[in-house]
């Protein structure tokens, strides 16, 4: 008598989750637009900031801006995760150009905090692998921003090893330690399942642990993989993560995407006008390429305006398009979708690791 009510208690347990994913990717998409625009717009602004104290105001927009773009990408992802619609995509990439990426990120975020970075890798691990490298690194510092949270002082170490090999896939193990406030007792695996659960850093202040963690072992999951604790150590915490990957692949596919999508970057104040990039961006003190320009004077030209975090590259790769996409292959797809984000240290990524292949 009791199954048909188990099986709808269920039923509607699933349809509830799939409304709840439903709805934060809506309401996701909806925030990234008027954020974008902010983005922007403070940027084209900084450009012609007139005193220092107005400069000061628009960093601390754009910085804000930035954090809230984060939270509600974690929110996209995942929804996406929960729902099975995120797709990996994989090409090949240099492991040491990613880490040294997410170890220079780290350094500028500690600042001058009494914390040592270190970075130990496997000398097996081969030089070029394949596999989604803008989700691995998100996957890496879901665990690093949790442990940076709670560090104020010591260590945060980061070890990557080479669990199993064969001739199709490669299996990396990562375990990041912390000297931080450490985990409360009983807690577990329960921060991998339960977004809401509070920590007490440390002192009588709840702080959320928020819902990186969640993401983190949802994308493990995605690639093969798995996450998890270990022992639960004083002070601070470990944690464990492993991913499947595939040995370089020597011939890519073709682009199956195009760029038309990027012809349409614009930004919009919050009254709805809208204008192109090439419209609103101020006169360059250095000028755009033209179409006659070498390959690798264009890829050279758009990592400088990537590191500067200058949005003149948007323009750039409009006006390119088709060299970058017959340069790039499947590349392409990538770059497409992390300067749609303002993603520019993913873009930076992509570059480089197609640059080392």
């Amino acid at each position: 008598m009791q199954k048909p009510e188990a099986n709808t208690a269920a039923s509607n347990s699933i349809d509830l989750t799939h409304v709840q994913s439903e709805f934060l990717s809506g309401v996701s998409h909806q925030l990234r637009t008027p954020i974008n625009a902010i983005l922007g717009l403070t940027h084209l602004a900084l450009a012609q900031a007139d005193s220092e104290q107005q400069r000061q105001y628009l960093v601390n927009i754009q910085s804000t801006s930035r954090q809230l773009m984060h939270s509600v990408n974690n929110l996209l992802d995942l929804s996406r995760l929960e729902q099975g619609t995120l797709e990996l995509v994989p090409a090949n990439f240099q492991l040491k150009s990613l880490l040294d990426d997410v170890t220079q990120d780290v350094i500028t975020r500690l600042g001058k905090r009494a914390v040592e970075f270190t970075l130990t890798t496997d000398e097996r691990i081969p030089a070029t692998l394949n596999g989604d490298a803008s989700r691995l690194k998100q996957l890496i510092n879901c665990f690093i921003d949790n442990a940076i949270k709670f560090t104020q002082q010591g260590e945060i170490r980061l070890q990557v090893r080479m669990a199993a090999r064969n001739r199709k896939s490669i299996r990396l193990h990562f375990i990041l330690e912390d000297t931080g406030s450490g985990l409360p007792p009983g807690l577990g695996m329960a921060l991998f399942r339960n977004s809401e659960k509070t920590l007490e850093a440390g002192s009588s202040e709840n702080q959320k642990k928020g819902i990186g963690l969640r993401i983190a072992r949802l994308l493990a999951q995605l690639m093969n993989g798995d996450a998890g604790i270990i022992t639960p150590q004083s002070p601070g915490a470990a944690f464990w993560f492993t991913v499947q990957l595939r040995p370089a692949q020597t011939a890519e596919h073709s682009c199956t995407e195009h760029w038309s999508g990027q012809k349409n970057l614009s930004v919009r104040d919050d009254s709805g006008h809208q204008a192109s990039i090439a419209e609103v961006l101020p006169p360059r003190r250095r000028p755009l390429p033209g179409a006659g320009t070498s390959i690798e004077l264009l890829m050279a030209d758009l990592q400088q305006r990537l590191l500067l975090e200058d949005f003149s590259c948007l323009e750039l790769a409009r006006r390119h398009a088709a060299a970058l996409e017959n340069y790039l292959g499947t590349d392409a797809i990538r770059l497409r979708s992390a300067l749609h984000d303002f993603d520019f240290t993913r873009a930076r990524l992509i570059l480089d690791d197609h640059r080392d292949a």
